[in-house]
């Protein structure tokens, strides 16, 4: 059995970010979080997203400033099984500049930018938001932080079959030595791994199920938002472990 610790930081707004290495990184993020300041729009943005029981969806943003108006759409794989009030955020960075941001499968976010040029409205794919506009739309906005209506479950246990195994795949969340942090155990088709996970005060570590057996997420949840930390599917009879958001204690 493989045995890790993977310790996560809680910085002032929120959780660091997933490219965040430190828990001075998690400070700086709030910090550039909280200094940041909306600009009151001057035009409007609508964002809506279709073909949702696709296997790709379209992200459509019809942009408006004034008497200029600009729409355009993207293919994106969205985030399933969370409403589109969890989907995405809008950011007003300038009147004249807006940032869209919509959750990935990986619950990362693809972020989208509308701005004026001159009598030119331009709305494209922002591969590298500036920090404060991503750390402000997560840690401040709550993008990445999904409703959270159902039961908190402590253990997930399923039969099923992945490529030419059959197994139960297993995910439980179990007591640690020290009462801010518990073990996250799961295990399928012979491979077993332990985390242990530290759980801030006022949060309430869970396991979110998704819409397949074999994919399920190790979440904290606060004020009904969950906001999940590792991803647990299997696939081709393999256990894959995706940390999504981590800081490892020194």
């Amino acid at each position: 059995m493989q045995h890790f610790r993977v310790w996560l930081a809680l910085s002032v707004l929120g959780f660091t970010a997933c490219n965040s290495g430190s828990n001075k990184a998690g400070s700086d993020a709030a910090d550039s979080a909280a200094a940041f300041k909306p600009a009151t729009p001057a035009g409007t943005i609508a964002v809506s997203i279709t073909g949702k029981e696709k296997d790709t969806q379209e992200i459509i943003i019809k942009f408006q400033i004034k008497d200029l108006v600009k729409e355009k759409s993207f293919e994106q794989v969205v985030l399933k099984d969370v409403s589109e009030a969890d989907l995405y955020r809008v950011l007003w960075d300038k009147p004249n500049s807006c940032y869209i941001g919509v959750m990935k499968p990986n619950h990362a976010a693809r972020y989208y930018h509308a701005s004026q040029d001159g009598n030119d409205l331009k709305i494209l794919w922002a591969t590298a938001p500036p920090a404060p506009i991503w750390q402000y739309m997560e840690n401040t906005m709550g993008l990445g932080k999904v409703s959270s209506a159902n039961e908190l479950v402590k253990k997930y246990s399923k039969n099923i079959q992945s490529g030419k195994i059959i197994a139960d795949f297993i995910v439980e969340i179990k007591p640690d030595a020290t009462p801010d942090s518990v073990e996250l155990y799961v295990e399928f088709g012979g491979v077993r791994k332990s985390m242990y996970m530290p759980v801030p005060k006022g949060f309430e570590p869970t396991i979110q199920q998704t819409t397949q057996d074999d994919h399920v997420l190790f979440a904290l949840v606060k004020d009904g938002k969950a906001e999940p930390f590792i991803d647990m599917h299997v696939v081709n009879g393999r256990l894959q472990v995706q940390t999504l958001k981590e800081i490892k204690k020194d």
